[in-house]
This record gives C-alpha cells, structure tokens and sequence, in this order.
C-alpha cells in the first residue's frame, strides 16, 4: 500500500476542519462525551470526507510555519461553523435564565450536563429541550454537510476573514438575545400582568400579605405559562433552525471570498 504525502496532507487538513466543530457545538462538544469517542467520530468523519475530496495542490514550498498557519486557518473555518450552532442554544439558555429570573428560581441552580457549570433549572431545562428537538429535526446533519460544502467552496490556503464575515459573526451574537427574548417573551408578558394584578390587590386590601402569596402565585403562573408555550415550541425550533442552515451557507460564503 503506498501513501503519498498530498494525501496525508489532505486528511490533516480536513481533520483540522473537522476537528472546529467540536469545540462550539453542544451535542459534540459536551463534556459528557468522552474524549476518545469525539476524536474517532471526529477521524471517522474527516477520512469518509478525505475519500471523496479531491484536494486543490499545496504550494511547493510548504515550510513547517505555512503548515501551521494552514491548519490554523482550517481549524478557524470549523469553528466559524460551529459557532452558528452555539448561537442558536445559547439564546435557548439565555432564554431559560430570563424566564427562571421573572418567575423567582434563579436561585436554584443545577449542573449542565453540557458545560458542567452550574446553570438555573430552566436554562438546562430548555437547552436539553432545543438539542432533541434539533436531534430530532437532523440539523446536525447540516453541520456535516456544512463541512463537506466548505472543502470545495473553501480550499486549505484560502480562508479570507473579511469585514462582512466579521459583521455576520456579530449577528449571530445579538441573534443570541433575539432568540432568548423571543422565547421568553410569553412567560415574562404573563408574569408582568400577574404584578400588575398582584399590585392592584396589594392597594385594594392592604391587610392581604402580597409578599406571602406572591412568590408560589408567580411561580403557579410562570411554569403553566411555560407549559401552554411547549405547545409553540417545535414550530419556533423550526424556524430558528431553518435560520441556521441560512447561516451556515452565509459563513462558508464569507470565508470563500
């Protein structure tokens, strides 16, 4: 069996790119997944791309600091792909901690099992929800293909970091709030109105205690709010994800100009 050194090549930059997805996304990056198993799906994937990828030629004069700022630059593109991803659930978990902050359970924290960080119960509650409804959707199927897309769009040697990739990437940041507010906005609208009443009946019959009834009513209120909201859930997963297939097409635009 002979192997050339252009292919070795070729598998270590794709495996480089490859390699970016793991470190934002949640479902590949999780802690909770063994180092071992996201390095063989990781080699896996990248060698079942190596077999059908036809690399553009390296330069002749390829030094050890050109291979490295290659691979930087592959390892760059995986990442910016992957932080789509990140976005859309961080605004899940963004939206979570708006939510447990109105209704008054912020103070009780649990691990992630994502993070292992001690996180509200809500913002685990929703990003465990969002990652099998984005399971169950096969959007993490749109990374892989978003990585297979970027070999030919993006050849190794020519990522080009623009201002308009810079621009999209800040999107995706203040998308972050968007989704968490959109999420979170039915929760806090009732428990606003819940005050109002709350406030009402505290100037009305000053001698009911507002502070003794008002802590377990909003909570009554926030978690039935939540609940009526699962029902809308799927529908705005959908939408956020097909956002995220946009995206995704967008970055590997931006790299390849």
């Amino acid at each position: 069996m002979e192997i050339r050194v252009e292919q070795l090549l070729s598998f270590l930059f794709v495996l480089t790119r490859s390699s970016g997805i793991f470190v934002f996304t949640p479902f590949f990056g999780s802690l909770n997944v063994p180092v071992q198993v996201r390095v063989l799906l990781s080699v896996a994937t990248s060698y079942l791309f190596a077999l059908s990828y036809a690399p553009a030629p390296f330069p002749a004069a390829l030094s050890m600091w050109s291979l490295l700022w290659g691979l930087a630059g592959e390892l760059i593109v995986g990442m910016a792909i992957g932080f789509a991803a990140y976005a859309l659930f961080a605004g899940l978990q963004y939206a979570g901690q708006i939510a447990g902050f109105q209704i008054g359970l912020s103070f009780i924290n649990a691990v992630d099992p994502n993070t292992s960080n001690r996180s509200t119960t809500l913002s685990v509650f929703q990003m465990q929800l969002g990652l099998t409804l984005f399971l169950a959707l096969n959007a993490h199927h749109w990374l892989i293909q978003a990585i297979a897309a970027s070999l030919t769009a993006v050849p190794p040697f020519s990522m080009h970091i623009g201002q308009a990739l810079v621009v999209k990437l800040s999107s995706l940041v203040a998308q972050v709030f968007v989704i968490g507010f959109q999420i979170a906005a039915p929760v806090v609208a009732v428990l606003i109105l819940t005050d109002l009443a709350l406030g009402l009946i505290g100037r009305s019959a000053p001698q009911i205690h507002i502070l003794v009834i008002g802590f377990p009513l909003k909570v009554l209120v926030g978690v039935a709010a939540m609940g009526m909201g699962l029902y809308l859930f799927p529908a705005a997963m959908r939408g956020y994800v097909h956002r995220l297939d946009q995206d995704l097409a967008s970055i590997i635009r931006l790299l390849a100009r």
